[in-house]
C-alpha cells in the first residue's frame, strides 16, 4: 500500500509517505508558521504532504492533529477567529470562578471526563457565550478537522477528537448536555473508518489524484497509543514532547475522586485514562533560550550534568498546571536556590521538575487500580540520553524506548492501512530498547520528590483565595 499521513502538532507539521510494498518512506517535519491563521497553518501542512508524496501514487491519506485545538467558523466554514490551542489559557480567570462551584465541577467532570480548565475548547466557547457573543450559526471543530475539510470539502470529527475538546459524553458516544446547550453547530461525529475522498481542491493542493480515501480527523494522543503498540490494557504510554502525557486503555470508565486525571475516548471509542502536564520540553527550551548562548547545543549543556548534582526545585508551570491540580493560574518558579548553583544546575533542575510533575500524575493514575506492566517512552525526551535515564530513575521502573521517531504519525499510518483491511508489516516488530532504572538513584530522587511536593503544596492556592491573574 501507498500511504500519506499529515499531522499538525503544537509546534510543527509532519508528513510521511510510506510504500509498504517497496519499503520506501519519506518523513518531513517543519516548524509551523508563527501565525494563528487557521488556513495558513493547514496550508503549511498540506504543502509538506505534497513534498513528501512528490506526485507519487497514494492509496490512503490520514489527517491528524492535537487534541485541544479550537477552530470557529461561519456557516460556510470560513474561520471567524484566530486558531486557539492548549497553550491559550487567556480565560483562566473565568475558569477560576467556575471551579469555586463544587457541584458544577463534579458534574462536568463526570459528564465529560475533562476538568474545568482554560485549555479546553468547551470553556473558551462557554466564556464567549457568557460574554454575550452569540454562538448560533457558528460551526466548531478542531484544527485537524479543518485540515480534513480543506482536502475533502466535508466536515467531520471523530469521537476521540471531540472527547479531548471537552465536548463528548463519557456515557454515550454523543455530545454531553452542557456542550449541546452552547448553541453552536459542532461537527458530526463519525467512526475513524468513516472517511471522505480527496476533492478537486484537495487534489490540486496535494498534487494527487482526486477520489483518494481520506480518513477523518484523528487526535495525536490517541494515535500515540496506536503507534506505540499500546492498544490493550496494561501498557502505559509516556509521551514527553512540548507537553507531557501518560495514557492507558482501560475496560470501564474510572474517575479520580480528586479529579486528578482525565478520561477520553480512544480511537475505537473505548476509554483512555490519562494525565497530562503543560510543562515539558517547552520549559527546557525556555530555560536554554534565556540562559545559554544560542550556539550552545543541548548535548553540550548535558555533557556537564551529573545525576546527583545539587539542584534547585523547579515547578514547571510556565503555562499553568494541568494534572493533577488543574490550576491554570499557577506560575513556574525555582526554590531552594543556593549561591553555588550554576546555570547548568538550574537546567538540570528544570529537567527534574518536569519529571517530578509527571511522576506526581503517575501516582494519581495508579490509584485507579490499573497498574501498567509496561511503560513505553516516546517524544523529544528520547533525543537526550541524560533526560530519558533521569526519567526512568525517577519513576524507579524500567521503560521501553519507542522505536518510532514520530509515534503519533506512525499510528496514523497504521490506521490508514487498517482502513483497507491490512496491517503494516513493521507493526508486528517486537524489537525494543529497554531502559533499566538504577537502584542507587532511588534515594536521591525520593528526596528530590519530597522537596518538590513541599514547594508544590506551599504554592497551592485554594478556591477561597485568588491569585493575581
Amino acid at each position: 500500500m501507498k500511504l500519506l499521513a499529515l499531522e499538525i502538532s503544537t509546534t510543527s507539521s509532519k508528513a510521511q509517505y510510506l510504500d509498504t510494498d517497496l519499503g520506501e518512506s519519506t518523513l518531513l517535519v517543519e516548524r509551523n508558521p508563527s501565525s494563528s491563521d487557521v488556513e495558513a497553518v493547514c496550508m503549511h501542512a498540506i504543502q509538506l504532504g505534497r513534498k513528501a508524496a512528490q506526485g507519487r501514487e497514494v492509496d490512503r491519506i490520514t489527517t491528524a492533529g492535537t487534541w485541544h485545538s479550537l477552530v470557529v467558523c461561519d456557516s460556510s466554514n470560513v474561520p471567524l477567529q484566530p486558531l486557539s490551542d492548549w497553550t491559550d489559557v487567556s480565560n483562566r480567570a473565568f475558569c477560576w470562578e467556575l471551579r469555586k462551584h463544587d457541584s458544577f465541577v463534579e458534574d462536568y467532570y463526570q459528564d465529560s471526563g475533562a476538568m474545568v480548565h482554560a485549555m479546553y475548547p468547551f470553556f473558551k466557547l462557554l466564556k464567549q457565550s457568557t460574554d454575550g457573543i452569540a454562538l448560533t450559526g457558528r460551526h466548531v471543530g478542531s484544527l485537524a478537522g479543518y485540515l480534513h475539510y480543506l482536502l475533502t470539502g466535508t466536515v467531520k470529527e471523530t469521537a476521540s477528537m471531540l472527547s479531548g475538546m471537552g465536548l463528548l459524553s463519557t456515557s454515550v458516544v454523543d455530545l454531553h448536555p452542557m456542550a449541546k446547550a452552547l448553541g453552536c453547530t459542532i461537527s458530526p461525529i463519525c467512526d475513524w473508518r468513516d472517511g471522505s475522498t480527496l476533492s478537486k481542491q484537495g487534489s490540486r493542493l496535494l498534487g494527487l489524484s482526486e477520489g483518494i480515501p481520506v480518513l477523518p480527523p484523528l487526535p495525536d494522543g490517541a494515535l500515540n497509543q496506536v503507534g506505540s503498540r499500546a492498544e490493550e490494557p496494561g501498557i502505559m504510554t509516556l509521551s514527553m514532547g512540548t507537553s507531557g502525557a501518560m495514557r492507558m486503555i482501560i475496560p470501564e470508565p474510572w474517575f479520580s475522586p480528586i479529579h486528578a486525571t482525565w478520561l477520553y475516548r480512544s480511537v475505537d471509542n473505548g476509554f483512555l485514562l490519562g494525565a497530562a502536564t503543560s510543562g515539558c520540553s517547552n520549559c527546557v527550551d525556555w530555560y536554554k533560550k534565556h540562559s545559554f548562548d544560542p550556539d550552545v547545543t543541548y548535548a553540550q549543556i548535558e555533557s556537564s550534568l551529573g545525576e546527583k548534582a545539587n539542584t534547585p526545585i523547579f515547578l514547571p508551570f510556565l503555562v499553568g498546571e494541568r494534572c493533577p491540580g488543574w490550576d491554570d493560574t499557577r506560575l513556574a518558579s525555582f526554590h531552594d536556590v543556593e549561591e553555588s548553583m550554576t546555570t547548568s544546575a538550574f537546567y538540570q533542575g528544570v529537567l527534574q521538575g518536569v519529571v517530578a510533575n509527571l511522576y506526581q500524575c503517575y501516582e494519581e493514575l495508579l490509584k485507579s487500580g490499573h497498574i501498567p506492566r509496561t511503560i513505553k517512552l516516546s517524544g523529544g525526551v528520547l533525543h537526550s540520553a541524560f533526560w530519558k535515564h533521569l526519567c526512568c530513575n525517577y519513576f524507579g521502573v524500567s521503560m521501553h524506548e519507542d522505536i518510532q521517531k514520530q509515534t503519533s504519525l506512525y499510528g496514523a499510518l497504521i490506521l490508514a492501512a487498517r482502513s483497507a483491511g491490512e496491517e503494516l508489516p513493521s507493526y508486528t516488530q517486537t524489537v525494543t530498547n529497554v531502559l533499566d532504572s538504577d537502584p542507587e538513584m532511588r534515594d536521591y530522587y525520593t528526596r528530590h520528590y519530597k522537596r518538590y511536593r513541599y514547594w508544590y503544596e506551599k504554592t497551592r492556592i485554594d478556591s477561597t483565595q485568588k491569585r493575581s491573574i
